[in-house]
């Protein structure tokens, strides 16, 4: 369990709601049986036109119980998200936060890290991509640790870094050139997958 949001209103509006439900079906029930018991009766003792209203008033109500299921299946919804909980033991978690603090509407409180997606990305010169290419072995040594990570090289960008984070136009980003004629080499993104981790080497993400 991660986090719990306090469930008193929620419970009560599931409660309010099953009442509902029941009344609901009650009024439905009473209305369809009034409306069968018209419609038995000939025209001696009743109109068509009250007929006619018995039955549409039997509908109406037969939505109405519609409707107040659909509010409480939405109030069991609400609910059951007030308990948070791992949905797996593949996920490495840090919970953030501590009792009774105040949770906010489309605020993150929690973060969850999956730990078999991480990558790795390497930025080389353009002038070095002519040996690399997909699907070739890569040897990683992290920071701090004396072990070598193995993966492989899984894509290639098709533009520079600085294309990326400086786009000129909303197609095709140009070159930057640093003078007229003459173009430095640019560090060009290559990501790598992850295929092996080694005891003891524990990844984060930066």
């Amino acid at each position: 369990m991660l986090m719990v949001i306090d469930p008193t209103n929620f419970t009560i509006a599931v409660k309010l709601a099953e009442a509902s439900v029941a009344q609901a079906k009650a009024d439905a029930q009473n209305k369809q049986a009034e409306s069968e018991r018209r419609a038995k009766l000939t025209t001696l003792s009743t109109s068509v036109e009250e007929k006619q209203i018995f039955a549409s008033a039997a509908l109406m109500a037969q939505a109405n119980l519609q409707q107040a299921m659909a509010n409480l299946n939405q109030a069991q919804v609400n609910l059951e998200r007030t308990a948070h909980s791992l949905p797996g033991q593949r996920l490495r978690h840090q919970p953030v936060g501590t009792a009774r603090d105040y949770a906010t509407v489309g605020q993150n409180e929690i973060a969850l890290v999956d730990a078999d997606s991480f990558w790795i990305d390497g930025y080389f010169e353009e002038t070095n991509l002519g040996s690399i290419h997909e699907g070739d072995p890569a040897s990683i040594k992290p920071m701090g640790y004396s072990q070598i990570v193995r993966g492989h090289v899984g894509s290639i960008a098709v533009a520079s870094m600085s294309q990326m984070r400086n786009p000129t136009s909303k197609a095709s980003p140009r070159s930057t050139r640093s003078s007229p004629g003459l173009r430095l080499a640019q560090r060009v993104p290559v990501r790598i997958h992850i295929d092996q981790v080694p005891d003891g080497v524990r990844l984060v993400q930066v």
